[in-house]
Protein backbone atom coordinates (compact mmCIF):
# COMPACT_ATOMS: atom_id res chain seq x y z
CA UNK A 1 0.00 0.00 0.00
CA UNK A 2 2.47 2.64 0.86
CA UNK A 3 4.29 1.67 -2.29
CA UNK A 4 1.17 2.48 -4.39
CA UNK A 5 0.37 5.32 -2.55
CA UNK A 6 4.18 6.96 -3.24
CA UNK A 7 3.70 6.05 -6.95
CA UNK A 8 0.45 7.49 -7.33
CA UNK A 9 2.07 10.70 -5.72
CA UNK A 10 4.35 11.02 -7.90
CA UNK A 11 2.00 10.69 -11.06
CA UNK A 12 0.27 13.28 -9.39
CA UNK A 13 3.25 16.01 -9.11
CA UNK A 14 4.20 15.25 -13.54
CA UNK A 15 1.01 15.04 -14.22
CA UNK A 16 0.03 18.71 -12.83
CA UNK A 17 4.06 20.26 -13.39
CA UNK A 18 4.52 21.37 -10.68
CA UNK A 19 1.59 23.48 -10.00
CA UNK A 20 0.02 21.59 -7.37
CA UNK A 21 1.46 22.27 -4.16
CA UNK A 22 2.33 19.72 -1.23
CA UNK A 23 -0.51 20.71 0.85
CA UNK A 24 -3.48 19.79 -2.51
CA UNK A 25 -1.69 16.41 -3.34
CA UNK A 26 -2.32 15.63 0.50
CA UNK A 27 -5.72 16.80 0.38
CA UNK A 28 -6.30 14.68 -3.33
CA UNK A 29 -5.20 11.77 -1.20
CA UNK A 30 -7.37 12.15 1.60
CA UNK A 31 -10.54 12.26 -0.84
CA UNK A 32 -9.33 9.02 -2.74
CA UNK A 33 -8.25 6.84 0.53
CA UNK A 34 -10.37 8.86 2.85
CA UNK A 35 -9.84 10.33 6.42
CA UNK A 36 -9.16 7.79 9.28
CA UNK A 37 -12.62 6.50 10.32
CA UNK A 38 -11.98 6.42 13.56
CA UNK A 39 -11.62 9.78 14.02
CA UNK A 40 -14.04 11.06 12.05
CA UNK A 41 -16.86 8.19 12.84
CA UNK A 42 -19.69 10.83 14.06
CA UNK A 43 -22.82 12.13 13.59
CA UNK A 44 -22.92 15.77 12.02
CA UNK A 45 -23.52 18.05 15.53
CA UNK A 46 -27.09 19.92 14.45
CA UNK A 47 -28.31 21.09 18.17
CA UNK A 48 -29.18 24.83 17.49
CA UNK A 49 -30.91 26.68 20.96
CA UNK A 50 -33.88 27.91 19.99
CA UNK A 51 -33.29 31.85 18.90
CA UNK A 52 -33.22 34.36 21.65
CA UNK A 53 -31.47 31.71 24.41
CA UNK A 54 -28.96 33.54 26.67
CA UNK A 55 -25.80 31.85 26.82
CA UNK A 56 -24.63 28.78 25.39
CA UNK A 57 -24.37 24.88 25.97
CA UNK A 58 -20.23 24.80 25.97
CA UNK A 59 -18.09 24.55 28.89
CA UNK A 60 -16.44 27.91 28.47
CA UNK A 61 -16.71 29.32 25.28
CA UNK A 62 -18.58 28.74 21.68
CA UNK A 63 -14.94 29.03 20.56
CA UNK A 64 -13.32 25.72 19.48
CA UNK A 65 -9.87 25.22 20.61
CA UNK A 66 -6.81 22.88 19.82
CA UNK A 67 -6.59 19.57 22.21
CA UNK A 68 -6.11 15.79 21.93
CA UNK A 69 -8.58 13.08 21.89
CA UNK A 70 -7.83 9.06 22.73
CA UNK A 71 -10.24 6.69 20.68
CA UNK A 72 -9.13 3.02 20.89
CA UNK A 73 -5.81 3.54 22.11
CA UNK A 74 -4.63 5.75 20.01
CA UNK A 75 -4.19 9.58 20.35
CA UNK A 76 -4.82 11.96 18.18
CA UNK A 77 -3.15 15.50 18.68
CA UNK A 78 -3.84 18.58 17.45
CA UNK A 79 -7.67 18.67 16.63
CA UNK A 80 -9.74 21.08 17.05
CA UNK A 81 -12.67 20.42 19.84
CA UNK A 82 -14.91 21.92 22.26
CA UNK A 83 -17.22 20.36 25.02
CA UNK A 84 -21.51 20.56 24.79
CA UNK A 85 -22.22 20.25 28.53
CA UNK A 86 -25.81 20.43 28.46
CA UNK A 87 -25.58 17.58 25.75
CA UNK A 88 -22.64 15.98 27.19
CA UNK A 89 -21.18 15.36 23.50
CA UNK A 90 -17.20 16.12 22.62
CA UNK A 91 -17.38 17.94 19.55
CA UNK A 92 -15.02 17.85 16.60
CA UNK A 93 -14.46 20.57 13.99
CA UNK A 94 -12.81 20.21 10.72
CA UNK A 95 -12.63 21.67 7.20
CA UNK A 96 -13.14 19.53 3.81
CA UNK A 97 -14.07 20.24 0.34
CA UNK A 98 -17.69 20.93 1.34
CA UNK A 99 -17.14 24.34 3.31
CA UNK A 100 -14.32 25.79 5.57
CA UNK A 101 -16.15 23.94 9.08
CA UNK A 102 -17.82 20.77 10.09
CA UNK A 103 -18.73 20.30 13.12
CA UNK A 104 -19.15 16.28 14.44
CA UNK A 105 -20.10 14.74 17.75
CA UNK A 106 -17.34 12.06 18.92
CA UNK A 107 -18.18 8.51 18.26
CA UNK A 108 -18.35 7.43 22.38
CA UNK A 109 -18.53 3.77 21.29
CA UNK A 110 -14.61 3.94 21.65
CA UNK A 111 -13.92 7.37 23.02
CA UNK A 112 -11.28 7.01 25.99
CA UNK A 113 -10.25 10.37 27.00
CA UNK A 114 -9.70 14.18 25.07
CA UNK A 115 -7.90 17.09 26.64
CA UNK A 116 -9.46 20.42 26.11
CA UNK A 117 -6.83 22.80 26.55
CA UNK A 118 -5.13 22.20 30.39
CA UNK A 119 -8.45 19.66 31.23
CA UNK A 120 -8.17 16.56 30.94
CA UNK A 121 -11.58 14.43 30.64
CA UNK A 122 -12.21 10.55 30.63
CA UNK A 123 -15.05 9.30 29.42
CA UNK A 124 -15.50 6.57 32.50
CA UNK A 125 -18.38 3.84 33.42
CA UNK A 126 -18.23 4.10 36.89
CA UNK A 127 -21.81 4.11 37.67
CA UNK A 128 -24.74 2.97 35.67
CA UNK A 129 -24.05 4.88 32.74
CA UNK A 130 -20.40 5.87 31.27
CA UNK A 131 -19.66 9.84 31.47
CA UNK A 132 -17.71 12.27 31.48
CA UNK A 133 -14.96 13.44 33.91
CA UNK A 134 -12.78 15.76 34.20
CA UNK A 135 -9.54 14.11 36.31
CA UNK A 136 -7.42 15.37 38.46
CA UNK A 137 -4.52 13.52 40.41
CA UNK A 138 -2.91 9.84 39.75
CA UNK A 139 -4.24 6.61 41.03
CA UNK A 140 -4.80 5.27 44.09
CA UNK A 141 -6.59 8.67 44.65
CA UNK A 142 -8.10 11.35 42.24
CA UNK A 143 -10.72 13.56 42.30
CA UNK A 144 -13.25 13.67 39.48
CA UNK A 145 -15.61 16.81 38.49
CA UNK A 146 -18.53 16.04 36.44
CA UNK A 147 -19.60 19.29 34.39
CA UNK A 148 -23.42 20.10 33.55
CA UNK A 149 -25.56 22.93 32.51
CA UNK A 150 -29.37 22.76 32.43
CA UNK A 151 -32.07 24.83 30.30
CA UNK A 152 -33.62 27.40 32.74
CA UNK A 153 -37.44 29.02 31.60
CA UNK A 154 -36.99 32.87 32.98
CA UNK A 155 -39.92 35.68 32.59
CA UNK A 156 -43.73 34.92 32.72
CA UNK A 157 -47.06 33.61 30.82
CA UNK A 158 -46.82 35.49 27.61
CA UNK A 159 -43.04 36.76 27.88
CA UNK A 160 -40.16 34.37 28.85
CA UNK A 161 -36.86 33.12 27.36
CA UNK A 162 -34.68 30.44 27.64
CA UNK A 163 -31.16 30.98 29.37
CA UNK A 164 -28.28 28.45 30.14
CA UNK A 165 -27.36 27.86 33.48
CA UNK A 166 -23.40 28.74 34.13
CA UNK A 167 -21.12 25.63 34.57
CA UNK A 168 -21.91 23.66 37.35
CA UNK A 169 -19.19 20.68 38.57
CA UNK A 170 -20.36 18.12 41.14
CA UNK A 171 -17.36 16.77 43.23
CA UNK A 172 -16.02 13.26 43.72
CA UNK A 173 -13.44 11.24 45.18
CA UNK A 174 -12.31 7.95 43.47
CA UNK A 175 -11.21 5.77 45.32
CA UNK A 176 -11.04 2.08 45.23
CA UNK A 177 -12.93 2.35 41.85
CA UNK A 178 -15.48 3.89 43.72
CA UNK A 179 -16.81 7.70 43.28
CA UNK A 180 -17.64 9.16 46.40
CA UNK A 181 -19.05 12.44 46.17
CA UNK A 182 -17.93 15.60 48.51
CA UNK A 183 -19.20 19.58 48.46
CA UNK A 184 -17.63 20.78 52.00
CA UNK A 185 -13.88 20.71 52.95
CA UNK A 186 -15.02 18.77 56.16
CA UNK A 187 -17.25 15.91 53.59
CA UNK A 188 -13.75 15.63 51.99
CA UNK A 189 -11.93 14.87 54.94
CA UNK A 190 -14.05 12.13 55.97
CA UNK A 191 -13.77 10.13 52.43
CA UNK A 192 -9.62 9.29 54.36
CA UNK A 193 -8.49 6.65 56.60
CA UNK A 194 -9.14 8.53 60.10
CA UNK A 195 -5.32 8.28 60.06
CA UNK A 196 -4.27 10.83 58.36
CA UNK A 197 -7.39 13.07 58.54
CA UNK A 198 -5.72 15.32 61.04
CA UNK A 199 -2.73 15.77 58.54
CA UNK A 200 -5.40 16.25 55.56
CA UNK A 201 -7.41 18.97 57.55
CA UNK A 202 -3.95 20.76 58.83
CA UNK A 203 -3.02 21.19 55.24
CA UNK A 204 -6.31 22.48 53.93
CA UNK A 205 -5.83 25.22 56.94
CA UNK A 206 -2.47 25.94 56.56
CA UNK A 207 -2.72 26.60 52.58
CA UNK A 208 -6.03 27.54 52.74
CA UNK A 209 -7.81 25.44 50.25
CA UNK A 210 -11.32 26.22 49.48
CA UNK A 211 -12.65 22.79 47.73
CA UNK A 212 -15.56 24.94 46.02
CA UNK A 213 -13.61 27.45 44.05
CA UNK A 214 -9.76 26.17 44.36
CA UNK A 215 -7.96 25.70 40.69
CA UNK A 216 -6.83 22.63 39.59
CA UNK A 217 -3.32 23.59 40.66
CA UNK A 218 -4.30 23.85 43.63
CA UNK A 219 -6.13 20.64 44.01
CA UNK A 220 -3.28 18.44 42.35
CA UNK A 221 -0.78 19.41 44.71
CA UNK A 222 -3.24 18.91 47.52
CA UNK A 223 -3.72 15.32 46.08
CA UNK A 224 0.41 14.84 45.45
CA UNK A 225 0.41 15.59 49.74
CA UNK A 226 -2.41 13.13 50.39
CA UNK A 227 -0.39 10.28 48.34
CA UNK A 228 2.58 10.67 50.15
CA UNK A 229 0.72 10.41 53.59
CA UNK A 230 1.78 6.38 54.99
Amino acid sequence: MRSIRSSFLIIILISFSGNLICQDVVAVLDRIYGPDQTLFNGKKYTYYPPPGTERHQYLFSPDFVEGSVTIKGKNYNDVTLNYDIFNQQLLLQFPDKNGPRNRIEVSKARLESFRLGNMNFEYLKLEKEPRFFQVLGQSPVQILYYWRKNLDVNGIIGSYHLTFTRAVRDSFILKDGQLKPFNTKRKLITLFDPGIRPEIKSYLRKNKVNVKKASDRVIEEMLVFIANLK
